[in-house]
């Protein structure tokens, strides 16, 4: 698997990057997980748009969906000119809010909308998905893919939660959220880690490699690195248009 950091930023996108968004190769799937504002430019220094296998939203916050809205065009007339033959799949959770509907309103048939919860199973290929409700306000699902081989997994936005940890252990590569700096450690009741509550997830989760991501658009990242303490060479921040094999 080649995982390729499109953007990592949030709320919204800063001079240094976009807000969330993450394209998974293997083989000939290219899946992309989120699609936050300002990652499109980023995406199409990759691939070309219509070589998209399928599109999956952890949740329906604007900063990780926003860019389904100038996709839908790229998609619309890849269509009509014949690169692409059928509609894009975009799984995400149909929950109560109105994003769903928002979303509706604004797209055609060049999206395919599938739900997703807990009980969700993807395959793309080698690929294969599965997913658990993260601790955070919006209905949220972290993610855990294998090739069969190896094994990439991706918190979403949460708080701390044990039953996660459990989920995600033992990968080879784990990308968790690190919204907030120690200082502003009383935001994480709105569903959100600090830094180095991110580290540590990442030793209780016993992972090979944790990526730091989901960044606060608020912190310069000089700032975000001094809290990433010295625990091992397991930690790395991430970086926009860096690609890390797993």
């Amino acid at each position: 698997m080649k995982l390729t950091v499109l953007g990592n930023r949030s709320p919204f996108p800063v001079k240094d990057g976009g807000c969330p968004s993450y394209l998974l190769e293997s083989d000939n799937q290219k899946v992309l997980i989120d699609i936050g504002p300002d990652s499109l430019q980023e995406l199409n220094k990759h691939i070309s748009y219509y070589e998209l296998t399928a599109i999956i939203i952890s949740h329906l916050h604007g900063d990780h969906f926003q860019d389904l809205l100038p996709l839908h065009y790229a998609i619309m007339l890849d269509i009509m000119a014949g690169k692409r033959k059928e509609a894009l799949t975009v799984y995400l959770p149909f929950d109560e809010g109105k994003e769903l509907d928002f979303i509706r309103s604004k797209v055609g048939e060049e999206y395919y909308l599938q739900p997703i919860n807990e009980a969700t199973k993807l395959n793309f290929g080698n690929l294969n998905f599965s997913f658990k409700r993260s601790n955070h306000p919006k209905e949220c699902y972290a993610m855990r893919i294998s090739d069969g081989t190896k094994t990439l997994g991706y918190t979403a936005d949460t708080a701390w939660d044990y039953n996660l940890i459990d989920f995600l252990k033992d990968t080879n590569l784990l990308m968790v959220e690190a919204s907030l700096l120690e200082r502003d450690k009383k935001k994480t009741k709105v569903g959100h880690l600090t830094v180095k509550q991110a580290v540590n997830f990442g030793l209780h989760a016993k992972t090979e490699k944790l990526l730091l991501t989901h960044l606060g658009a608020y912190y310069p990242r000089e700032e975000i690195e001094a809290e990433v303490e010295e625990v091992d060479t397991f930690v790395e921040i991430s970086q926009v248009g860096e690609t890390y094999e797993i």
